[in-house]
């Protein structure tokens, strides 16, 4: 038996040789590591914070539903799965110090608190990088944090067909003027797209000056409708109705839709 390699063994140890060298860093690398969160019990999680400026969303599980709701956007339900999978990954996430200074920017700040509201985590975090009180570490991932609701969120628009609207009005302290049937068609185009993708809470828009709107289905019900520039060049839109349930639930928020008046 020859003791030197044979040519395709050699290959096969030159091809595998890189990454074995690869494993052997990374597993060095991982036991240099430390847990972020070590001891987070996700079970225990009932309140999630999100923040950085003005932005933020929280989650909170609420006892009497037994369920996540989204408590900053009216407690629109909240998706049980990604706080599920968030959770699991911040048990898992791990760091290690850094061999470069923090960004300059502003950390999201995240907070995670107990049912008797006290807090069983707190981090701020960079693109890879997380800052615990004093201690600053390089992260293996970066945790999706998302910033604004509908991500955190299971929420549906109430369903309104474009062609059951067939006429509409503007109510002004002047009166009140008919919608030509063109504008009428569009405002029943617009209705039909609502999308849950950028709501907000109703109650967080400031509607001092918002146009109000009256629509008529083919039915006869009424849609009543509060309408204001969002400052991207699109419109929030409130929606209520004095006999559609869905709608009375749907005046908690405010969807985002292109404007409704020209």
């Amino acid at each position: 038996m020859s003791a030197t390699l044979s040519t395709p063994r050699l290959v096969a140890l030159l091809v595998t040789l890189p990454f074995l060298v690869l494993l052997l860093i990374g597993l060095r690398d991982w036991r240099q590591s430390d847990r972020l969160f070590p001891g987070l019990d996700p079970s225990a999680v009932t309140r999630i914070e999100l923040a950085r400026g003005r932005a933020q969303v929280v989650l909170l599980r609420r006892a009497d539903l037994d369920r996540w709701v989204v408590l900053s956007a009216a407690d629109a339900p909240a998706d049980e799965r990604r706080i599920d999978a968030l959770l699991r990954d911040l048990t898992r996430l791990r760091g290690r110090p850094p061999v470069t200074p923090l960004p300059a920017e502003e950390p999201l700040q995240l907070r995670l608190y107990d049912r008797q509201g006290l807090t069983l985590a707190s981090a701020g975090f960079f693109d890879r990088r997380a800052v615990l009180g004093a201690r600053h570490l390089m992260l293996d991932h970066t945790p999706s944090l998302p910033l604004w609701p509908s991500a955190w969120s299971t929420l549906q628009p109430p369903r309104i067909a474009a062609d059951s609207i067939v006429s509409a009005r503007r109510i002004s302290a002047a009166g009140s003027t008919p919608l030509s049937p063109s504008d009428t068609a569009r405002l029943g185009t617009i209705l039909s797209r609502l999308s849950a993708q950028d709501f907000v809470a109703a109650a967080s828009v400031n509607w001092a000056g918002a146009d109000y709107l009256q629509a008529t289905r083919r039915d006869g019900s009424l849609i009543e409708i509060q309408s204001l520039p969002a400052g991207d060049g699109r419109n929030h839109v409130r929606l209520t109705s004095p006999t559609d349930p869905e709608l009375r639930m749907a005046r908690r928020y405010a969807w985002r839709v292109e404007p409704v008046l020209p």
